[in-house]
């Protein structure tokens, strides 16, 4: 086997067999496994590339929520996931807030919810500002609040483009439908990680790795075999 880097702009199938159109040209297969995971969606702050890379903006509180026990954490999001996220990190540290622009961001059910959780909402947030410990929040009426740490929660783009593609099934976010193989509603078509819905943990992408590739596996041998 071979492993090479490029991109597939395209996902075929001719004569029963996958024809994948590369940057590096074309490439036959009998099987194929999609793991073109998700984009997250990421809030319009300065620096944001650099925020991440030193864990004063993270992705995934199931990850590293751990990291930020007793921090002041700062949440981004829909009313709804910003609510559930919320309530979640507050296992982690007594120190969470929903940053919002406008009052009426959050309902009253909404705001009825987070009080009984502890989660504090900050109604007036204009700006957020990088600093070397984390962010400093321009408020709407003047003045700067330190925070340590933001977690965005505004949803992901599934890159599911080839598998739409060539016609396997996807559900209404985009995620594709897989069986316990992990194959798609395409013979010999799988896709594994973040792509088929996982918990979007790097564990997960390599055991749904390990099932597929086995899977694949065994029927490259018995079709070798008749």
């Amino acid at each position: 086997s071979r492993i090479v880097q490029g991109s597939v702009e395209r996902l075929d199938k001719e004569q029963g067999k996958f024809v994948l159109q590369t940057s590096l040209g074309p490439v036959n297969a009998r099987f194929v496994i999609l793991a073109t995971g998700v984009v997250d969606r990421a809030p319009a702050i300065p620096n944001i590339k650099t925020a991440i890379e030193r864990g004063s903006i993270r992705l995934c509180p199931v990850c590293d929520a751990y990291e930020v026990r007793g921090r002041r954490v700062g949440v981004i999001g829909p009313e709804e996931d910003a609510l559930r996220e919320s309530i979640f990190l507050k296992d982690f540290t007594p120190h969470v807030s929903i940053l919002c622009n406008f009052q009426s961001d959050i309902s009253t059910g909404g705001r009825r919810r987070a009080r009984q959780a502890g989660v504090e909402i900050w109604d007036a947030v204009d700006d957020v500002l990088p600093h070397p410990c984390g962010f400093e929040l321009s408020m709407v009426g003047g003045g700067l609040v330190p925070i340590d740490v933001i977690y965005p929660c505004m949803g992901c783009d599934v890159r599911s483009e080839l598998a739409l593609a060539i016609g396997a099934e996807c559900d209404d976010e985009g995620y594709i439908l897989v069986g316990k193989h992990l194959e798609t509603t395409i013979p010999r078509l799988y896709a594994i990680g973040d792509v088929a819905k996982a918990l979007n943990q790097i564990a997960v992408g390599f055991g749904h790795a390990a099932l597929a590739a086995t899977h694949i596996h065994n029927e490259l041998r018995k079709r070798d075999r008749s």
